[in-house]
This record gives C-alpha cells, structure tokens and sequence, in this order.
C-alpha cells in the first residue's frame, strides 16, 4: 500500500518520539537471579556469599558493634562458637545451642528457644554473624539493579572481601547496600538503611569457660 507524505512524515515524528522517550527514561532496573554459593553472573554477590557460608563450620570468637539506624545507639554482641557449641552475647541477651539444647537468657530469666524477638529492635537475629545476612544477601542480590561492586577491606585487622548492592526502593538511589565477610568466613560490616553492624575483633581462640551456661 502506497503511503502519502503526509502519513510518512506522521510515521517519522511517532518514531522519533519514541526513541527520545526510552533514552529519557535512563536503564530500567533488571532482576538477576540471586546468587549460588559456586557461580553466578553476579560474581562479586557470591564471593562474599559463600565466605558467609563458611561460618558456621569455624572454631572462633568474634565481637561485633551494631547500631540500629533508628535510635543510633551501639549494642556490643559476642559470637563464641566451637564445635557443636554456640554462645552469642548480645547486649543483656544470650542465647546458647549446645547439641540439642538451646537457650535464650535475659534479665536472670531463661526460656528452653532461641527467642528473637528480644532483640528484634536492633534489626538483626542471634544468626546475624553468618546464616541470617547470607540469606539478606541473597535477597537483597535477586531484587538489584545492574551488577555489584566488588572490593576488599581490613576490618577489625583481617582481609575481608565486600560487595555492594544496588536495590531500588530501600535506600537513595546514588547508594548501595554493603556487605563484608572476612576471608576465613563470618560477617565483617554491614552497612544498610536499618542497621550497620561493624566487626571489632576476630580470634580463632575459644576461652571454654565462655561456652558454659
């Protein structure tokens, strides 16, 4: 069919709208699968990943600061963990796994779980130091927009390899959200829009006496 100029110049301008239109909009977001300890596209997400994953097979004692985003006050934690043994000390809250037993104390009162809801101001889990910011990471990695940004660090005097992510609707859009674990495993800061918690000190030396109660 033989078009007139009239429709070929309606045809032009439509196009050429279009085309201005999509480059005014900028990169869309994409969603990326999130990432699997062993590989994936989004190879800086799963380095630091799978150093997350490592945790919970170490022999350690860490310290931590974390600082809920809302009040800006420092609670210290400590995670002790050997063998089939754990002890993590945060604030006045301590929960202890000990083979089948697990605890969670405070204030001189006991209850026989794991009760995370003690600490459910502070924005994290008593499994914050490795499993639980695994997980977050893996969230955090399938809703991203274009690739992480991969980087190393010393923290608390230790190699630690960091990864920040880029997740529309949680933060400004000029940030990221940052994770680092150290080389030899467990996590070593993270900062997000509601809590940033930094690794103060890391020893493969366990004090037994701090495993008992």
């Amino acid at each position: 069919m033989r078009r007139t100029p009239l429709a070929l110049a309606v045809l032009a301008f439509v196009a050429s709208a279009l085309v201005v239109t999509g480059c005014a909009t900028g990169e869309r977001p994409t969603l990326a699968p999130a990432p699997q300890a062993g590989g994936d596209e989004d190879s800086a997400a799963t380095t630091v990943l799978e150093r997350l994953e490592r945790a919970t097979s170490l022999e350690f004692t860490a310290t931590y600061d974390v600082i809920p985003s809302l009040t800006g006050d420092t609670t210290q934690a400590t995670v002790v963990q050997s063998g089939g043994r754990r002890r993590v000390t945060i604030g006045d809250v301590v929960y202890t796994v000990d083979a089948a037993v697990q605890r969670t104390c405070s204030g001189g009162e006991c209850v026989d779980f794991l009760d995370d809801a003690r600490i459910s101001d502070l924005n994290i889990t008593h499994r914050f130091w490795g499993e639980a910011f695994a997980s977050r990471l893996r969230l955090d990695s399938s809703r991203r927009t274009g690739f992480s940004e991969g980087s190393t660090a010393t923290i608390a005097g230790h190699p630690a390899l960091c990864v920040a992510v880029k997740v529309p609707g949680v933060i400004a859009a000029s940030a990221s959200i940052e994770y680092c674990a150290l080389d030899v495993g467990v996590l070593a800061r993270y900062f997000g829009a509601d809590v940033t918690i930094e690794l103060t000190s890391f020893s493969f030396q366990v004090d037994p006496a701090q495993l008992a109660g």
